[in-house]
């Protein structure tokens, strides 16, 4: 898998002129390989991804999830967390 991500870093490079911000995987993946940084880049699960794939994110919206809460891309480039919702009792 880090073969094909460094080829997709290489792609994105030459295709756009933004910097990745992260790299999503599929929470099992994510658990399977655990890896936290790529590349100098965070490694976020997310569910939106098919198994056996990753994407890399650029610009601005939602990037991910960690244990904190969901992680957003603003403007600047700039990660944040927005806290995770409590649970209902």
């Amino acid at each position: 898998m880090i073969e094909n991500i460094r080829v997709a870093f290489d792609a994105h490079a030459a295709e756009c002129d933004r910097d990745p911000k992260a790299i999503l995987m599929h929470p099992g993946n994510y658990e399977l390989v655990g890896w936290d940084e790529v590349f100098g880049l965070p490694v976020l699960p997310d569910e939106r991804v098919k198994p056996k794939r990753f994407l890399l994110v650029c610009g601005t919206g939602h990037g991910g999830y960690c244990t904190q809460g969901n992680v957003y891309w603003d403007d600047e480039g700039r990660p944040h967390v927005v806290d995770a919702e409590p649970d209902p009792a």
